[in-house]
Formats: structure tokens, sequence, C-alpha cells
């Protein structure tokens, strides 16, 4: 039995692999290709073009010791988590992400079968930065990560006048020329990204040394990994000799975003560079020194993760050198009549409007609520009435203000309980989960991925909870899509 009749007579696999967004490839023993599927048809292996035909004439610069299907068929092991380069026919430069597997029958591999993820876009940071001939230069780097009208946060960015607040600055300025490495804790919202610019800004060298950043959150372990070490050419096919972020922050700051993200197998590797402030690039042999400060943040608080296992011990300890908790919205919402004057000054120009305020019913509100998006969320909403507002005056509008605010707690529960005389925990939990994705839903106008980012869950999750939920009609009214 060979494996072009296990496809012949299995053909609910053909319609399950059809409908998936991943590229699929299949072949037999002999290395030729026996089926693609739709995904990989679309982007250019049109199956009269690569079926029966070997991988090295479809992949012309694949090399057979890169390739996971040689291993596959010569270890029996599955190849997980490999990254490649090709070229498709119409001349586009594709990375993917693969995992390949094998097919046996009595022990004996009779064919394989590999997935492909396009993650070209992912790795368009780390090809940005290597491309930056004056990387080291600030003004360069703000032109990579940045609008050009922008520029970095520096400490009286942080706006606020409570107590919390305070602390919170004096404490950087403590810390502001320090070589120590930083660990910032905050929720969703609260401006992480703005206390590790703002500590980049107090050092004596920030307008020559180089401000890096990378979020941890979705990245597959493999391409975060040649994102921060670099890579060197033959590594995995389609390598080049590349710097990663790590040296590229050499002399200057390093910010990992969402650390807490980073899978346990790299965590380990970077522990090593913290350590030896050495960096091997992957497929490298010759160890390259660096010295940067590093910042790294953390979305979860710091003992979750650890009795989790979700962050190594040793890492936590190296990285929890200084530690600054930024405080939520809700702890602080004195600073709020501030923030919105702030928020108002900028959409100002940006919309070109001559708002001057909100009125004091809005202002009450915004005062009643606990905004569990914190800052982010209080921006978003400002600005939404900003662009409704004809007049001078932001004035309250109940029906308004309670469509765009995630969930107005003191009523939710209590509703609920004249309703039904109790509250079932599983259901408010799902109609607050509803309640929040459509909010943000809202907020970006059906943009999922960003929603995704806005939330910090994988875009697949949130993807997931939109059908659970039945929310993708909602979704495609917002973007316009009408319903098929």
């Amino acid at each position: 039995m060979d494996i072009n009749f296990i496809l012949q007579n299995k053909k609910y696999i053909h319609e399950i692999l059809s409908t998936i967004n991943e590229e699929v490839y299949f072949i037999d023993e002999n290395m030729d290709i026996v089926y693609v599927n739709k995904a990989a048809q679309k982007n250019g292996f049109d199956e009269d073009r690569v079926l029966n035909h070997s991988i090295f004439k479809v992949f012309p610069y694949l090399k057979k010791e890169n390739s996971s299907f040689v291993k596959v068929f010569s270890t029996g092991k599955p190849v997980i988590g490999s990254i490649c380069t090709y070229i498709t026919n119409r001349g586009e430069r594709k990375i993917r992400l693969t995992s390949t597997y094998p097919i046996k029958e009595n022990g004996k591999v009779i064919g394989a079968y590999e997935i492909g993820e396009d993650i070209s876009g992912l790795s368009r940071q780390s090809e940005e930065l290597a491309s930056n001939p004056k990387i080291h230069n600030k003004k360069d780097i703000l032109s990579y990560s940045k609008d050009k009208t922008d520029k970095f946060y520096t400490l009286d960015s942080i706006i606020g006048e409570s107590p919390s607040i305070k602390r919170l600055k004096e404490k950087l300025l403590m810390c502001a020329n320090s070589q120590s490495n930083v660990l910032i804790y905050g929720e969703t919202g609260t401006g992480k990204e703005l206390v590790a610019q703002a500590i980049y800004s107090l050092r004596k060298d920030s307008k020559t040394s180089p401000f890096i950043v990378q979020n941890c959150a979705a990245i597959p372990e493999t391409l975060l990994e040649s994102i921060l070490f670099g890579t060197v050419k033959g590594s995995f096919t389609g390598a080049e000799n590349r710097p990663g972020l790590f040296e590229f922050a050499n002399g200057g700051v390093l910010f990992l975003d969402e650390i807490n993200s980073m899978p346990i197998g790299l965590q380990a590797k970077i522990l090593r560079v913290i350590q030896e402030r050495k960096v091997r690039r992957v497929g490298g042999e010759r160890e390259i020194p660096v010295k940067f400060k590093l910042i790294s943040s953390i979305n979860v608080r710091p003992q979750v993760l650890l009795e989790k296992g979700e962050m190594r011990k040793d890492l936590y300890y190296r990285l929890n050198v200084l530690y600054f908790d930024i405080p939520p919205l809700r702890e602080r919402k004195e600073d709020i009549p501030n923030l919105v004057q702030v928020f108002i000054e900028k959409y100002n120009k940006k919309l070109n409007k001559r708002i001057i305020g909100i009125d004091e019913k809005m202002m009450e509100s915004f005062m009643d609520y606990d905004w569990p998006g914190n800052i982010r969320e209080l921006k978003n909403i400002v600005e939404r009435f900003m662009n409704m507002t004809k007049g001078k005056v932001i004035r309250f509008d109940k029906e308004e203000f309670a469509s765009y605010l995630v969930i107005k707690q003191k009523d939710v529960y209590s509703k609920r309980i004249k309703k039904e005389g109790r509250v079932r925990l599983r259901e408010a939990v799902k109609d607050l989960e509803i309640q929040i994705i459509e909010e943000n839903l809202r907020l970006t106008r059906g943009n999922i991925s960003k929603a995704a980012r806005d939330l910090d869950i994988p875009q697949q999750t949130l993807n997931n909870k939109i059908d659970k939920y039945n929310l993708r009609f909602f979704v495609n009214k917002l973007r316009g899509i009408k319903d098929l």
C-alpha cells in the first residue's frame, strides 16, 4: 500500500485539508510530491506544476542536508518548527515555519507530509533592522519603529499626580543610568513600553545609543530565536548572515515586551546571553560579545508565572534586579482628568478639532468606570467621542457611552440578580468575555489582528472565540462586508 492509495481512498482527508489556511504537501518514498492543498496552490504551487515532481526540482535551492523530508525519512521522527525561505514561481520571496511528519506502515516510512505557515510578515522586523545601515543612530531607529512625527517617550510622558505615579517617577529617576536589568509589570494598556522608553530617554547616551523593541507574544519559537540571535548562511534553507537584536542593541537598550510569552526553551537560551554577555548566531560557532541594558515586561504577576511554570525561576531572578509595578488606572482615578485633557489635545491636532473638554456628567461616568483596558481604553474612547462631537465640549450621552464601554460593572450583575435572583458564574463570565471582545472589535473597526494585540491574546485564539460566540456576522458588519 503506497501513499497515493491512502489519499485516494480517504476523500474526506482532501476535504479537510482544502479548508485550512496552512500549506500542506505530501511526498512519497521517492521524494516526489503527490498532493498539495488549496493553500499551497494559492501560493504558486499549482498541481500541474508540482505533482509527481521531486521536491528538489520544485525547490531548486533546497539541499538534501537541509531537507526536513530527508531527515524524517532517515530518522522516522517528525521535524517540528523549521524555518525555510523560498521563491515562488511568481517571484515572491516567502518565509515559512514548517513541521514535517512521517507516514508509516508496519513501522516503515512510506511517505511524509509537511504543514507550512507563511511567516514572511512576522520576520519583516528582522529584515528592516538588518537593512538599516545606520541602526546605531537613535534618529534612524525612530524612523524604523515609530512614525516620523513621533518622538521617544520621556519621564514627562507619564501623566499623573497620584501618589503611585509620583513614586514610580521617583524610582525611575533614581535608576536612570544604572546598567542593571529591569523588569516591568503592568496590566494590558497601562503603558509598559512608555515606561521602558522613559528609562531609555533618561540615559546620558540616549541620543546616540540604540533602543530596540521586540514583542515576544504570538511568535513561533524558531523565528523568535532567529530574530534575537541572528543567523548564519546555510543554517536553514534561505538563511543569510544576519545579526540579531542582541547585536543591534549593543551599546544601548533592548526591550523585550511580554517576555512571559516566550517559550521555556528559548528562555534558557537568552539566560545564557544575559549571564555571559555573548551571543552565538543560529547555525554559527563564533561567540560575539555584546553589552546592552535589558528591559523586560510581563503582563501577569510574577508569582503566578512562577507557580504555573510559565517563566524559569533562574531567568526571573536575573531579570528582576530593578522592578517597576505600573498601577492600573482604576487605582489612580484622580489622574483621569489630566489624561483626558492630554488625549483631547492630541486628537485635536489629528482630527482638526477645537474641543476644550468634557462635561461634568461624562467625567462622572469616567470616574465610576473601572477601566479594565486601562489607559489604552480611555484613550480610544476619548478619540471615539471626539470624532462624534461637533461642538467644543464632549457631552454625556447615555446610550452612546454604554455602547462604547466594555461593561459597566455596577449595573450588569445587579440586573441579572433582579431578573434571576442569583448570578451564575459561568454565564456571567461568558457575557463579560463577549462584551470585551465586541468592544475591542468596535474600537478596531473589525480588525481582528489589532484587536487580538490589544487583548494580549493570539489572533487564532480570538478567531476561535469569535466563532464560538457566533460573532462572525458582527465582525463582517463592522468591516462593511455583506453577509454571504
